[in-house]
């Protein structure tokens, strides 16, 4: 297979940049091996959202738990410290 890169000189350093992340000294080579670098990559990025995601989910869930936790517990208080005063006032 043949690729052909137009304007070299633009491209220089990154394909400099990707041959040393690549440890390949020929050009289609390190093209190649970063096309799948960047696919698996992405793959990996979209993994993360969706573990990120879950992750954020589940501290929402806990928040609300917690949240009528307190509530529950402040009601019952309430409750309590107006039962105390009917109690003493009779």
């Amino acid at each position: 297979m043949a690729i052909t890169i137009r304007n070299i000189e633009e491209h220089y350093y990154m394909i400099e940049s990707l041959k040393e992340l690549t440890n390949s000294s020929v050009t289609t080579k390190a093209l190649i091996k970063g096309g799948y670098l960047a696919v698996e990559l992405g793959q990996a990025l979209e993994d993360e959202k969706a573990k990120r995601q879950k992750a954020e989910d589940e501290l929402n869930a806990l928040k609300e738990t917690i949240k009528s936790y307190i509530n529950s517990k402040n009601a019952l208080q309430h409750a309590l410290t107006a039962d105390l005063s009917k109690t003493k006032s009779s």
